[in-house]
């Protein structure tokens, strides 16, 4: 694992690692987002523990992975989004101290590279994710209880509704013919329990 301890190898997994662990906690999902980032992060740690580092440079990363994450799952802020990417990427260039009076221990042209192709990265892709969790559902199954609608069977253990523009299972207390007006009452999965208008008068009288 030799190859791991070369400045540019590093860097550009640790990158990675970041990257996967911010997407990982963002939007946790099947388990293969949380296994990567544990076994890239293993990695990088290999690494810190081998190689010189600024450990300034290890914080100000931490404190733009966290700043980061909370502009995706939070604030969404367009601003505090790219100040928290500029804190994740200058932390990052730093990590790995440089040698022989090298502003960057690693290659500059591959720092350039990678730092925009992730700052791109965690833009597009999480403003897109932030902007998915603000998304309401597009239809609330339960916006029928307590509807009107017409029974299109005759319902009493089981039978058929027709509600909201849609035709739905339905069950009843009581015996309602085909044709008459019904009222939702409940909902339970894709069955609507129902009853005639003039029950649910007299209850609430």
């Amino acid at each position: 694992m030799e190859f791991i301890l070369n400045p540019n190898v590093a860097y550009v997994l640790l990158a990675l690692a970041f990257l996967i662990t911010i997407f990982a906690l963002v939007a946790p999902g099947t388990g293969v987002l949380e296994v990567l980032s544990l076994a890239s992060l293993m990695l990088v740690g290999y690494s810190i523990a081998n190689m010189a580092v600024n450990t300034w440079a290890i914080i100000l990363l931490l404190v733009g992975v966290i700043l980061v994450i909370l502009s995706l799952k939070r604030t969404g802020k367009w601003y505090f989004l790219a100040i928290s990417i500029t804190t994740l990427i200058v932390g990052m260039l730093f990590v790995y101290r440089s040698h022989n009076g090298r502003f960057l221990a690693v290659d500059p042209a591959l720092a350039v590279i990678v730092s925009a192709t992730m700052g791109a990265f965690i833009w597009i892709v999480g403003r897109n994710t932030y902007a998915a969790y603000k998304l309401a559902p597009a239809r609330d199954p339960d916006r029928v209880i307590g509807m009107t609608g017409r029974a299109i069977t005759d319902i009493l253990n089981d039978g058929s509704v027709y509600v909201d523009g849609e035709n739905w299972s339905a069950t009843s207390d009581s015996k309602i013919a085909k044709g008459n007006a019904v009222v939702v009452k409940e909902r339970s999965g894709l069955v609507l329990k129902v009853s005639l208008p003039e029950v649910e008068k007299t209850k609430k009288k």
